[in-house]
């Protein structure tokens, strides 16, 4: 009874101190003609869901991530705002939180997958202590470590049940709906050309690839909620967000994107068939008998654009047409960094670059030959294939740290799966989807570390977690 009595002087403290700092803060915007006095009451209403409610915070980070943008700092540096000051926010929380919920943490401390991940960022440490420009690189594991705190530690803690997996695809697509009925009311005024899309989608996205790529890794979970819900209503709703996400997806004109959502065909078969041992032989193998004929002879000058007629394509079906004829920009010049990046990896195979650094070393070890119109690279993006990234700024142990990280999930998900029998299902398919699609993505651009991809795929690997210690403790779960 003393607790729940404590409960309600907190609900009606925060009835009263909340209406009358919104008032002092208008009175005092109006007084000094400055709005950032109304900042006051959503601070103090951010307090009190830290102390109070504290996954509303990291449900209300989610939430923003659509909404979400690049922001410029002092020194060259860069943020997404709001969601990533968010994250900041629970990264410092999150040392209470495990202290709250200590046998939680010690569960997931018994999981592969979180060794792997630490393992992983203690390498990217090293490789940052070892950079080339330690301050980029320490940004960089700084970045890494907020987004494994909250969207693998937090994630885990909070998504334990499909009730709460229900309320993140529902906060996370309701915002991410409501900015593509907005980039798409503008793409309508341009009428709905491939030209005119990467300025339909700012400020919210960077590009057309964010805005679709982050349409696509909601899809999986927007069908697991419509193909759970039991209400009529609630079905309608999943439906009628993932029509809206598909319909920027469509309209996104991003090929990857297009890719990505029939990513779950190959990999469903080899889930449900057992065969992530034998389809791991098999890309290696590809990948070595690949390199080895590329380099014979060089043999891999063959694939250099011809600088004249690499152009960059306003229609979209010139665009699909020029693709397979080495004749499209954004292909010949992801050529143009790859051939790069490998250079790269030979030079500095066991620490690499550090990481973070790709941008401001690579320009030596690209070759004329493969030179692009757009090759002065003027966005600073980096090499457009996170594998590749990996090797090239930690070096091969990061890349094998990284691919054991994917290998971990997928022989996780495998075992979950052999053994459910449950109407929850669809959620262990909905993470099986995304992260065949993430994957995807990142053969062609760079987004872990992003907010609008990355924070999907360590929720992706916390679900799996949390699925598989479900299974372990419950058999109920899996009958």
């Amino acid at each position: 009874m003393s607790t729940l009595n404590a409960s309600i002087s907190k609900e009606k403290l925060l009835a009263i101190a909340f209406p009358a700092t919104v008032v002092i803060s208008v009175v005092l915007s109006i007084a000094f003609a400055n709005l950032a006095w109304m900042a006051i009451p959503f601070s103090v209403l951010l307090g009190w869901m830290c102390i109070d409610r504290t996954h509303w915070v990291f449900f209300l980070c989610l939430a923003l991530i659509p909404f979400s943008m690049e922001k410029e700092l002092p020194g060259g540096f860069s943020t997404d705002f709001p969601d990533e000051p968010m994250m900041w926010i629970l990264s410092l929380l999150s040392v209470a939180i495990i202290l709250l919920n200590q046998d939680l943490f010690r569960k997931l401390l018994t999981s592969p997958i979180t060794w792997i991940l630490i393992a992983h960022w203690i390498w990217i440490l090293f490789t940052t202590l070892t950079s080339q420009h330690f301050i980029v690189s320490f940004k960089w594991w700084l970045s890494k470590s907020w987004y494994i705190s909250v969207f693998y530690v937090l994630a885990y803690i909070f998504l334990n049940d499909p009730a709460r997996w229900t309320k993140m695809i529902l906060v996370m697509s309701v915002s991410s709906a409501i900015t593509i009925l907005y980039v798409e009311s503008r793409h309508a005024l341009e009428g709905f050309s491939f030209d005119s899309i990467n300025l339909a989608v700012r400020p919210f996205y960077r590009n057309h690839v964010n805005y679709a790529c982050m349409q696509v890794v909601l899809i999986p979970f927007i069908w697991a909620w419509w193909r759970s819900a039991s209400n009529r209503k609630i079905k309608w709703l999943a439906f009628a967000i993932g029509v809206i996400c598909l319909g920027g997806i469509t309209f996104s004109y991003t090929r990857a994107a297009y890719i990505a959502l029939l990513s779950i065909l190959p990999t469903f078969i080899m889930i449900r068939y057992r065969l992530l041992n034998l389809t791991g032989i098999a890309l290696l193998t590809t990948f070595v008998i690949g390199m080895i004929y590329i380099n014979d002879h060089n043999k891999f000058l063959d694939f250099a654009p011809d600088y004249n007629k690499a152009i960059t394509h306003h229609d979209f079906g010139h665009l699909l047409a020029a693709t397979p004829q080495g004749k499209d920009i954004s292909t010949m010049e992801r050529l143009y960094r790859w051939v790069a990046g490998t250079r790269m990896t030979a030079d500095k195979s066991i620490l690499g670059f550090g990481p973070g650094n790709f941008y401001d070393y690579y320009k030596p070890f690209t070759l004329t030959q493969f030179t692009t119109y757009v090759s002065e690279n003027r966005d600073r993006s980096t090499v457009h294939n996170y594998l590749l990234m990996t090797a090239v700024e930690q070096g091969i142990p990061g890349l094998f740290l990284f691919l054991s990280i994917l290998y971990l999930f997928f022989r996780e998900a495998g075992q979950v799966y052999s053994k459910m029998n449950h109407k929850d299902k669809p959620w262990l398919i909905a993470c099986i989807w995304c992260m065949s699609a993430v994957i995807t993505i990142l053969l062609f651009n760079d987004m872990v570390e992003t907010d609008k991809v990355g924070a999907m795929f360590f929720i992706c690997l916390a679900i799996i977690t949390r699925l598989k210690d479900q299974a372990t403790e419950h058999p109920a779960f899996t009958s």
